[in-house]
C-alpha cells in the first residue's frame, strides 16, 4: 500500500491522526504539504503568518528525516488539481488528512475526496483538529449548536 499524508492545520508528528492512519500498513508513504493558492495570496497570509508556516514546514520536514527517514514534499497548486497528480505518479492507494470544519476546506475535501475514490485511492479522513467532529455536535442537538452556559 503506498499512501500520501497531506499535512494542512496540524504540522506536528505527535497526536496526529492523519498520519497514524497513512502510515499504517503502508509500504511507502509520501509526506506533503500543499501552497494553495487560495491561502497564499496577499488578502489571506500576512509576511509573519507565511514567515511562520515556512519555519514550520522547515522543522516538519527535518522531524521527518529524523523520525521517518523521509522528507516532506511540498506541492504548489489547488489541492484538487495536484493531489490526483501525485495518485496516478506515485502510484498512491490510500490519502490520509485530517478533517476540517471551515467552509472552504469543506469544498476543496469534498472535491478531493471524490477524485480521490474516481482514482480508486481510499480517504481516511479521521478529526483531531477540534475535541468533536461538528456534525456530531449538530447531530446530537438536532441541527442547533449547543448552548453554552
Amino acid at each position: 500500500m503506498t499512501s500520501i499524508v497531506w499535512f494542512r492545520k496540524a504540522l506536528r508528528l505527535h497526536d496526529n491522526p492523519a498520519l497514524l492512519e497513512g502510515v499504517a500498513g503502508a509500504s511507502r508513504v509520501a509526506f506533503v504539504f500543499v501552497l494553495d493558492p487560495w491561502f497564499c495570496r496577499p488578502a489571506s497570509v500576512g509576511k509573519n503568518r507565511l514567515s511562520f508556516l515556512l519555519q514550520s514546514l522547515t522543522e516538519l520536514d527535518r522531524l521527518l528525516q529524523a523520525c521517518h527517514g523521509a522528507r516532506l514534499l511540498v506541492l504548489r497548486g489547488k489541492p484538487e488539481e495536484v493531489l490526483p497528480r501525485a495518485f496516478k505518479d506515485w502510484k498512491s492507494t490510500r490519502l490520509a488528512f485530517e478533517a476540517d470544519a471551515e467552509p472552504y476546506a469543506r469544498r476543496r475535501d469534498a472535491a478531493v475526496r471524490a477524485l480521490a475514490q474516481s482514482a480508486g485511492v481510499e480517504v481516511c479522513s479521521p478529526s483531531g483538529h477540534t475535541l468533536y467532529p461538528p456534525e456530531l455536535l449538530l447531530a446530537s442537538n438536532g441541527g442547533a449548536l449547543p448552548k453554552v452556559n
